[in-house]
């Protein structure tokens, strides 16, 4: 498995084929089925991921700096793609997506920003950036 670590992540966990690495400190859960891949990078303090996906060729990346932030992807079906990237303080962030070849992208920094994207069916696309 490659994995490398950036300097701005206190926690990164990346799988490929149901095997994972993880650092330490910040609390996050992972659960996958077979090739699917996640990448968590985490930093300061209070800040919770979680990951859960089954089918096959999904991706899930999710890197949250700030305090208080939580996010959160569930993904079921195949070549699924989410991304969430959150900076600041309190913010909350999901996604769920069901389906064929679906992506979908939330972006926030700032304070108490809340954003869900909910996805059923296939060849969906969904991005939210909240500054």
């Amino acid at each position: 498995m490659n994995a490398a670590r950036c300097l701005s992540c206190s926690l990164l966990v990346m799988t490929l084929s149901s095997s994972a690495w993880a650092g330490d400190l910040a609390p996050s859960e992972l659960g996958q089925q077979a090739l699917a891949r996640a990448l968590i990078g985490q930093q300061n303090g209070q800040i919770q991921a979680s990951v859960t996906q089954s089918g096959s060729g999904n991706g899930a990346s999710l890197l949250q700096t700030g305090l208080d932030n939580q996010a959160l992807v569930q993904q079921r079906g195949q070549q699924n793609e989410a991304s969430i990237l959150q900076g600041g303080i309190g913010n909350r962030a999901a996604i769920e997506q069901q389906g064929v070849l679906n992506t979908a992208r939330i972006e926030q920094y700032g304070r108490e920003g809340v954003a869900r994207i909910t996805q059923y069916g296939n060849g969906k696309s969904a991005t939210i950036i909240q500054h």
